[in-house]
């Protein structure tokens, strides 16, 4: 039986996966969780071997929460599901210890798919970003701008192209604000952005927020 744990800050996402996943005779729902922290608990707790976590949540995120789990239980397999740009995230996320990761356009049989490989011991990723991770590993043109960003400065910067403060910032990561501050000069360094509007227009033109992308 595969055990899974739901983790999305919108209880009605997790409503919806909840009717494509009960109809599986294969697959048990076991838990909910509204943020990463609450998701990394959660797995101490749980008999869960699959994970279906959102990238994007408060608190710590989908990413950080990852790299904790993987790190405290490499034998669960995580599955991300999302709404972000899989060539712009999901090379990260396979870094972190993800097995998967999908957008959540795609239709309920694909998800339930990508269920089933990864708690099989398999990875599921579309052919796009299988060549994403190709490029990155072993092509020999320019690295994309994004790939100068650690993990904590991307959800830095993502953060502040939404509109966050860097106090809200910083409560949003459970952060100081002197330490988003470091991080926003470490981002000045690297691609010279300085104010909120060049967050905002690098972010559009990288597709970091497909919600207010065109």
């Amino acid at each position: 039986m595969i055990r899974v744990l739901l983790v999305d800050d919108l209880a009605c996402i997790r409503g919806g996966l909840h009717k494509i996943l009960e109809e599986a005779s294969d697959i048990e729902i076991v838990g909910e969780a509204s943020s990463g922290e609450e998701a990394v608990a959660l797995t101490r707790k749980l008999d869960s071997n699959v994970v279906v976590m959102d990238n994007s949540m408060p608190g710590i995120g989908g990413l950080e929460a990852t790299k904790r789990i993987a790190r405290k239980h490499p034998e669960m397999a995580i599955l991300i599901l999302t709404i972000y740009p899989e060539d712009r995230y999901g090379p990260r996320f396979f870094r972190a210890g993800a097995r998967g990761y999908i957008e959540k356009k795609v239709a309920p049989d694909e998800l339930l798919a990508a269920i089933r490989r990864v708690h099989c011991g398999g990875y599921y990723l579309s052919p796009k970003l299988q060549e994403e991770l190709l490029r990155q590993q072993f092509g020999k043109a320019p690295a994309p701008l994004l790939d100068r960003l650690t993990d904590r400065e991307l959800e830095v910067l993502v953060l502040i192209a939404s509109g966050k403060t860097t106090h809200e910032a910083a409560e949003d990561l459970k952060l100081s604000p002197k330490t988003v501050e470091t991080y926003r000069a470490r981002i000045r360094k690297k691609l010279g952005l300085h104010t909120s509007a060049d967050y905002l227009r690098f972010a559009l033109e990288h597709d970091l927020l497909p919600e207010l992308s065109p």
